[in-house]
């Protein structure tokens, strides 16, 4: 019997419509260049709804690549070239704020602790 690679568990859901005022993805489990594809799609349905800003938590994040950054700094660009913003959950200590850390994105980011502080500057309008 042929043994295969550890499963990767990795989940991005997209919820909001326009109306709401914002749209949010909940991404969980490892994003890495294996699962990249699909939070790319999830961020760019999430972008195409059209509302100014999104909300990305990476709360349930275990592993957070290179690839993973490269594909939220893209979302969080196109949101601010069309005069939105994009609030990413972040939660210390996780796998994601390691590395939001290690790189400085949360001078660059709008870097939350929970959800409830994103929820609160979306629905403001920031």
């Amino acid at each position: 019997m042929e043994e295969k690679g550890p499963i990767r568990v990795f989940v991005a859901e997209v919820n909001g419509c326009p109306g709401d005022g914002f749209v949010a993805v909940r991404v969980a489990g490892e994003v890495d260049t294996g699962t990249r594809d699909a939070l790319t799609e999830a961020l760019e349905r999430a972008l195409a709804i059209g509302s100014p800003s999104v909300l990305v938590d990476l709360t349930g994040v275990q592993f957070f690549a290179a690839a993973g950054v490269h594909c939220v700094e893209r979302a969080v660009g196109a949101l601010e070239a069309r005069g939105g913003s994009a609030h990413v959950v972040c939660p210390r200590p996780g796998a994601a704020w390691r590395v939001v850390s290690l790189l400085g994105l949360q001078q660059q980011w709008l870097v939350h602790q929970d959800v409830e502080a994103a929820l609160a500057d979306c629905t403001a309008g920031r």
